[in-house]
């Protein structure tokens, strides 16, 4: 019988790049924002070899973006970006929920239902930084749970992309409604309830492209202001 699991060794240069991926996502480094590499070796406690490897390989995600003799940024999204992200983002989605739609059972409801009432609480506290991690666990639950090793790679590729637009929807669209992904996060739920895979594969594409409209509005009100997000 075997006992235990093998131990997956991690690199410096991935332990950095989760770092920074994860910062991102969570909105302390935000689009247009200098990566200096002294500073994140002197932080994060190593050379700049693997700095600098984990700057090449988020390049390769398309989340930062190097400039000749200026360094690398967090990779700052236009309106084709936006279009691109969440037509994958969909597709992604609706994959997982052919994967699974059959596969959910109490424990993942009560999970699901969890983490909505969190996102819930985090958005009456005002406490944004935990809406936005709640709101992308709801999802990442949904796609660890198809246990398709394709798609969390895709998936983790494209989330942090997602994440910092939706701090740019935050700076150039203030009006909008965060309670309105707790009703999203509760049809998409019902839906899997139902096992309906149609009203499902709808629903995302609806959500998706609501809140691509919004980014994409975001972008417009930033470019008139001269094209500097609040801080």
């Amino acid at each position: 019988m075997t006992v235990f699991s093998q131990i997956r060794a991690v690199s410096l240069r991935e332990q950095v790049a989760e770092q920074i991926r994860t910062a991102i996502i969570e909105g302390r480094l935000r689009p247009n924002d200098h990566i200096v590499e002294a500073a994140l070796t002197e932080q994060l406690g190593v050379s700049r070899t693997p700095v600098r490897e984990a700057l090449i390989l988020l390049e390769r995600e398309a989340l930062v973006v190097s400039q000749p003799n200026r360094g690398c940024y967090v990779r700052a999204f236009n309106i084709d970006d936006v279009r691109a992200i969440f037509s994958m983002r969909v597709m992604l989605e609706n994959f997982a929920a052919e994967l699974i739609i059959d596969q959910l059972n109490v424990d993942d409801y009560y999970r699901l239902n969890q983490l909505i009432d969190q996102q819930q609480f985090h958005i009456q506290q005002a406490d944004f930084k935990q809406v936005r991690s709640t709101d992308m666990a709801f999802h990442q639950y949904l796609i660890n749970r198809g246990e398709h090793p394709l798609l969390m790679r895709n998936w983790q590729e494209i989330v942090a992309q997602v994440a910092a637009v939706l701090y740019v929807r935050a700076d150039g669209y203030p009006n909008y409604d965060e309670l309105q992904a707790i009703q999203d996060h509760r049809r998409i739920l019902e839906a899997y309830q139902d096992h309906d895979l149609e009203r499902l594969r709808a629903e995302n594409r609806r959500i998706n492209q609501r809140v691509q409209d919004e980014c994409i509005q975001a972008l417009e009100a930033i470019a008139v202001r001269g094209g500097k997000p609040k801080r």
